[in-house]
């Protein structure tokens, strides 16, 4: 006698047929929307960063808190290759945000801060802080 079609090992069965067709398309397209191999999951991360900005106290806060903003260059996204030690993990879109946010509000701030990226280290190496500031550019603004 045959099971019903819908019965535990034919759900299953299908179920399983379904997640290895998926695994299939994602790893042979990549990226291809809506298919993913979660490839953020890759790897273990050791480190996180974002980009903040600190004022004359040293005290952090997010690039948009502040407008009025002079700078003499645009924001690095990339920290120069002579950086010493491993390069941190980093956002591309938030980094972009914090680039986008300070040239859509320039003026003439009068005071000084430095746009870092705040670097913490998950898995800090023999003498390395758990965090660190890795100055990218300094500007004059105005906190709002």
């Amino acid at each position: 006698m045959m099971p019903p079609p819908d019965s535990l090992p034919s759900r299953i069965l299908l179920g399983v047929l379904v997640l290895t067709g998926y695994v299939a398309i994602a790893n042979a397209v990549q990226q291809l929307y809506p298919f993913s191999v979660f490839d953020m999951y890759a790897h273990q991360a050791t480190s996180a960063s974002r980009i903040g900005v600190r004022d004359a106290t040293g005290a952090l806060s997010e690039v948009s808190a502040w407008t009025a903003w002079h700078c003499d260059a645009p924001i690095r996204l990339q920290e120069p290759p002579t950086q010493p030690g491993p390069a941190p993990y980093t956002i591309p879109y938030r980094d972009r945000e914090a680039q986008e946010w300070v040239l859509a509000h320039p003026g003439n701030g009068a005071q000084h801060v430095e746009v870092v990226r705040h670097v913490w280290w998950l898995q800090p190496l023999p003498n390395q802080n758990e965090a660190e500031d890795r100055v990218l550019l300094r500007c004059q603004a105005e906190r709002q």
